[in-house]
């Protein structure tokens, strides 16, 4: 499979390239019993290389209208990028390179997913990808042993219960909005496939996934076009009733602990209260780096800041459990103001896609609007119990955003052309009176 994509990426369309990387993501070959008697090869490595050759060999693929750095989004990543290389000569974190490079790599993967996904038919079927692959994690999840919460089932990056359960979630949304755009067998497959996604998300029992689940919902309720509204409430009540019956006890017993941030009397768990000292004691590495301390800081100087009685016993450490904290401890003030302005131009982006419903936004970028939309929030709402920012479907997440807004130029440059023209002609009307 994996030559087959080399070949048709090489010798089809490139955009072959970037499904062999997500297939690559999700099967992720050294983690799994069939790699066996497979070579050691760098595969996501091998992927994107040969994504580039292709791009470089098909010159008239991709969209090259424009440049990919005129993105809003592009720059942030760039700069951000850039002052973690600044960063490294000096920070603390031995990690420092590592978190580096990987968000180099990011930066790539914003190239090469703005230059390949030009239309909508490729950004619908990137989407379906990424949906497949969170139902091929929801398969492993459904034969994994019953032994609590799950670890170690996704593949790096989103190996942990948390980024596990967060990344099903993202696949959740898209699931759902794509049974909107998809016709035929491929929304019998979406609606085939989404109760192993719903099944992998309980049975990861993190409760930070239903929280950015509940947050992407009701950001799903503003974006949405109206012209699916019945629609969307209908499917809505129906998945709620029928993810209700994937609830385990575990699960019930994890989000009714929640209650304690609203209610005094109620008894706050271990995991809620060590994410409070954790956040404290992050302020403080703040205060005393603040122009960071580098990647994985946290975990590095937890043994300083944070009570012995909160650390990983197994590791005598402690890592960041909010993406906001993570980015204030590791890439300080510059990093926090970068985030801040990402999330402001974010909500700028997509309140923009939302007033162009009125101009004629077509409907398959309506629907791609809120499913993107709701994603991010689903993303941003999770960050908030685990660090996320260097979480490889929010890079995916925001490139889509800033090519759905490449896709929308059209219909944004004939509202402006209108809102400019309507002026003129009220002050033509009035010059004869005048």
């Amino acid at each position: 499979m994996f030559g087959a994509g080399c070949v048709m990426a090489l010798f089809v369309r490139p955009i072959f390239g970037l499904y062999l990387y997500l297939a690559v993501f999700y099967l992720d070959p050294p983690s799994r019993w069939w790699s066996g008697g497979l070579p050691s090869v760098r595969w996501s490595l091998v992927a994107a290389a040969v994504t580039l050759l292709a791009l470089f060999i098909h010159k008239g693929s991709g969209n090259r209208d424009r440049r990919w750095i005129e993105s809003g989004i592009a720059k942030i990543l760039v700069i951000y990028t850039a002052w973690m290389w600044i960063q490294w000569p000096w920070v603390v974190s031995p990690l420092q390179l590592e978190g580096t490079i990987l968000y180099t790599k990011y930066t790539v993967l914003f190239y090469l997913m703005y230059r390949l996904i030009d239309t909508e038919e490729d950004f619908e079927q990137f989407c379906l990808a990424h949906v497949l692959g969170c139902a091929y994690l929801g398969w492993l999840i459904f034969l994994a042993p019953d032994a609590g919460r799950l670890e170690n089932v996704g593949g790096p990056g989103i190996g942990n219960a948390n980024t596990l359960g967060m990344h099903v979630a993202t696949g959740l949304v898209m699931g759902g909005f794509l049974i909107f755009t998809l016709h035929g067998w491929k929304r019998w497959l979406i609606i085939g496939i989404l109760p192993f996604i719903v099944n992998g998300l309980f049975q990861t029992e993190t409760r930070g996934a239903f929280i950015g689940l509940f947050v992407g919902a009701l950001a799903t309720i503003y974006l949405k076009p109206k012209s699916i509204r019945k629609r969307f409430y209908a499917l809505g009540v129906l998945g709620i009733v029928g993810a209700l019956s994937f609830a385990n006890e575990a699960l019930v017993a994890r989000l009714s602990t929640m209650q304690a941030a609203v209610d005094e009397t109620a008894e706050w768990d271990n995991s809620a209260l060590s994410r409070v000292e954790t956040a404290l004691g992050q302020w403080e590495m703040f205060l005393d780096y603040p122009f960071g301390v580098g990647h994985q800081g946290t975990a590095i100087l937890s043994t300083r800041y944070i009570d012995a009685a909160w650390l990983d016993p197994a590791v005598n450490a402690r890592s960041s459990h909010n993406t906001v904290m993570t980015i204030l401890v590791d890439q300080g003030i510059p990093g926090i103001v970068l985030f801040l302005i990402l999330t402001v131009l974010i909500v700028r982006m997509l309140r923009s896609l939302k007033s162009l419903d009125r101009a004629g936004l077509p409907f398959r970028q309506g629907i791609f609007r809120a499913m993107i939309g709701g994603v991010l929030c689903v993303i941003i709402g999770a960050g908030m119990f685990a660090q996320y920012f260097k979480a490889e479907v929010l890079i995916w997440s925001l490139t889509l955003l800033a090519i759905l807004w490449r896709l929308s130029e059209g219909i944004r440059l004939e509202k402006n052309d209108n809102n400019e023209r309507r002026p003129m002609a009220y002050s033509t009307a009035r010059a004869p009176g005048a």
